[in-house]
């Protein structure tokens, strides 16, 4: 019991650090599903603009899979923002975590559904670990500067909401 006690302690405490973080420095390079190498760095700075005042934008990195129905759920039910927003400088970074042998059924999917956002490859997990993430779906939602604004893991239908709330929140 005292076990279980003090990994719920500190996994709110390393929960709760990663919500305040400040990720403008944080990197990876991640090919996308057309083999193109993509930092994210260079995508925050597209985001944030060359101004010495950063423009407002927002990133939504969201970690899928496959298997993970309710992944997928949140990708089509955050398209009509998306579409609605378009113009606004808001980015959507899907990074997939299947191993290498499904990246053709990944690719496969993502050309069927057509939808508007960067989709990226992270077949080790490396950054999904390296983010937090411990269960699927896991989203970041960032504002131009690379400031932490919001974590999210799991999905319900309704919860886009939640998120087209944080992100207005941003963006106005």
């Amino acid at each position: 019991m005292k076990a279980r006690s003090l990994f719920l302690a500190l996994f709110l405490v390393a929960a709760g650090s990663l919500r305040a973080q400040d990720m403008s420095n944080i990197n990876f390079t991640l090919r996308d599903v057309d083999g193109v190498d993509r930092s994210f760095q260079e995508i925050l700075k597209d985001v944030r603009g060359a101004e010495a005042q950063p423009r407002k934008g927002a990133i939504i990195i969201s970690f899928w899979a496959m298997w993970c129905e309710p992944c997928k759920q949140e990708m089509k039910a955050l398209r009509p923002l998306f579409e609605k927003l378009a113009g606004k400088n808001l980015r959507y970074l899907a990074i997939n975590t299947d191993d290498p042998k499904s990246l053709a059924k990944v690719r496969s999917w993502v050309a069927g559904q057509k939808l508007p956002y960067t989709f990226l490859l992270d077949p080790n997990k490396e950054v999904f670990n390296k983010l937090g993430g411990l269960a699927m779906p896991y989203s970041l939602i960032l504002d131009a500067g690379g400031k932490l604004i919001a974590k999210r893991t799991g999905f319900q239908g309704g919860d886009e909401k939640d998120i087209e709330a944080d992100i207005l929140k941003i963006l106005e």
